[in-house]
Parts: structure tokens; C-alpha cells; sequence
């Protein structure tokens, strides 16, 4: 595997464009895309971010050896994609994405790089191999979402302030951040949290304190398949493109277990899915054995919809865990 609440409601609209964006072995037109989200007053709002950071660097691998992925040439000479410190942890800046080979979508954590090299955060010879393509982009980050604060309510305490929680599945728990207003930065505690990332399999929801806003999100379209890993426990991810589909097309199920969300007679014997986002209330789905549908209670829901910048909750009720492998929708 790779990658290695209240009730607050959102819904989102999206403009999209185009751009140039230039890779270190190859030009490229990426979509552009603004999303924005409302951020319901006094309330939780749950927010998949369904854009991405430009891409840094596309090209072919070259050699695999454990955890270390070489590319040709010296394309990484005026770069660092070294770790940074927040606290006692050292947290990553950039990562990969697999676009071609036996798991495409992959994405993993970068730990470090020299002028041809990156070193991951795991050993990829199993699933990397040389002249498999590869996409390096920076993570999204605290400053990056939200630089200064805004839009949402700063304060000299988290009492006081806004709180961004950020869902760590391998923790199964949430970390609560906020914008101190007199330091001037996102902190958890007394600990800058600037560069905290949101890792591409994570989403965030906010807990704001005032009146309503919207937040806006820019960046780069998600393109090709996304892999994101479904652990045993409780996992919040996002829709990780700015599209909708219904939960028929989202290849959660899959007829096999191993590689997506266990059916059920009922809701107790199933995974389940709870989606977050759109104008109602979120509700809680699975995939029911017998009727070969989606259902909340006895009630079809194939057409469901998993709306732009919506989150999911999966509760995976048991080993093994899988990855969702959703191929782009448009």
C-alpha cells in the first residue's frame, strides 16, 4: 500500500482554465482551477481539497534501489525537497506520484533528494521500475491554504480562534491547528505549524467561529488515476478531483475486498462510507451484497452524489487494507 464532528455542510463552485506549466524533461497544458467553498457560520465545515500544487517535475525513472528513485540528468541540482522541522518532527515538503506502472496513483512522502535522486519515505522497488513515469509536486500546506490566517478568525488562543483539523488516519485522530494573531502564525500549542502539509490522502474540516465566509482554494486540476490508501479504522479523505460523481462510478466497490469496500447484508456487516459535503446533511452509506446496490437503510443510492470539494469517512471494519484507485472522471 502507498501513500504512504459536527455537522457543518459545504457545497463548492469551480472555475476552471488552462496554463502552461513546464516540466523539467517536457511542456505540458495543465487545467487551472479555483474552488470555493462556503465556511458555514458557528459551525463545522468538512473540505476535501480537490486541487493541486503545480507539478515541479515530470519525466521517466531511470533506476529504483529501495527507497531511492534516480531519474536521468541533474534536474533536481537547484532544488531542495529536504524535510522540515516543526517541533521534534521532521515533516515533507514535496512528494511523488506514480503515473504509470503496476500501481499508478501512487503517491509518496519525498524525505530527501540530491541532483539526480529522491529518497522516499518507504522502499518503492516493489511497485517502481525503471521507465515507469513519475510527477514531483510540493504538498499543500497551512500557509499555503490559508497564508495569514485568512479567511478565517485569527485569535491569541484556540479558544479564541478559528481550529483546522487535519485527520491522521494512522493516529486515528484529528490535530487541532489555529492562526495566533499576535505571533503571526498557524500553531498547534506553542509549536509553529506553518509548514504542517495536508498529504493528499487527508482532509481538513474547521470549526469557525464567526460569521460565514468562503474560503478559496487554487491550483493545479488533478489528472490520470489517484491512489489513496484505506487502512483498517476510520480514514477521511477527499474527493481528489474537482468533480462530481455518484457513488456508483467511484470505484469504492469493486467486487473484491482486497482492493475496495467489503458488501454487506446490512449496514452492521459492511464498510461504510459517510459523505460530507454538497447542501444536506451528511449520511452514511455501503454496498448492500444482495440487492448489488448502494444504500442508506433499504434505499438505493447509486446515484448519490460525492460533490467537488466533499470529503469521505471510511470505516474499514477489518483487515486487509486496500487502495482506492479512482481514475480521473472527465
Amino acid at each position: 500500500m502507498t501513500q504512504r464532528l459536527a455537522s457543518g455542510f459545504l457545497s463548492a463552485s469551480l472555475l476552471l482554465g488552462a496554463s502552461h506549466s513546464h516540466a523539467q524533461t517536457t511542456a505540458m497544458t495543465a487545467p487551472v482551477g479555483i474552488v470555493e467553498v462556503p465556511i458555514a457560520a458557528n459551525a463545522y465545515t468538512f473540505v476535501g481539497i480537490p486541487l493541486y500544487t503545480t507539478i515541479t517535475y515530470q519525466g521517466i525513472v531511470n533506476s529504483v534501489s529501495g527507497a531511492i528513485v534516480s531519474v536521468s540528468g541533474t534536474p533536481f541540482a537547484s532544488l531542495s525537497m529536504t524535510t522540515v522541522a516543526i517541533g521534534t518532527e521532521q515533516v515533507p515538503r514535496f512528494f511523488l506520484e506514480l503515473t504509470s506502472g503496476t500501481d499508478v496513483g501512487a503517491m509518496i512522502p519525498i524525505l530527501s533528494n540530491d541532483s539526480s535522486s529522491v529518497t522516499l519515505s518507504e522502499s518503492v522497488a516493489s511497485y517502481i521500475a525503471t521507465n515507469d513515469t513519475i510527477k514531483i509536486r510540493p504538498l499543500h500546506t497551512l500557509d499555503s491554504l490559508f497564508p495569514g490566517g485568512a479567511p478565517l478568525k485569527t485569535g491569541v488562543s484556540v479558544a479564541a480562534a478559528d481550529e483546522v483539523f487535519i485527520y491522521d488516519a494512522t493516529r486515528q485522530a484529528a490535530l487541532s491547528y489555529f492562526y495566533h494573531s499576535t505571533q503571526n502564525g498557524w500553531r498547534r500549542g506553542s509549536t509553529a505549524n506553518g509548514n504542517r502539509p495536508i498529504l493528499p490522502h487527508q482532509s481538513i474540516y474547521i470549526n469557525h467561529k464567526a460569521a460565514a465566509t468562503t474560503l478559496r482554494f487554487s491550483g493545479a486540476v488533478k489528472m490520470g488515476t489517484t491512489g489513496i490508501d484505506i487502512i483498517r479504522g476510520y480514514n477521511f479523505v477527499p474527493n481528489p478531483f474537482p468533480v462530481a460523481y455518484s457513488l456508483s462510478l467511484s470505484n469504492l466497490f469493486t467486487g473484491d475486498a482486497n482492493t475496495g469496500m467489503k458488501a454487506g447484508v446490512s449496514s452492521a456487516a459492511a464498510d461504510l462510507v459517510t459523505i460530507y459535503g454538497g447542501s444536506g446533511a451528511p449520511k452514511t452509506y455501503f454496498y448492500h451484497s444482495a440487492s448489488g446496490q448502494w444504500r442508506t437503510g433499504t434505499t438505493n443510492s447509486n446515484s448519490v452524489v460525492i460533490p467537488v470539494g466533499g470529503s469521505l469517512l471510511i470505516h474499514r471494519k477489518a483487515d486487509p487494507a486496500f487502495t482506492w484507485a479512482k481514475t480521473q472522471p472527465f
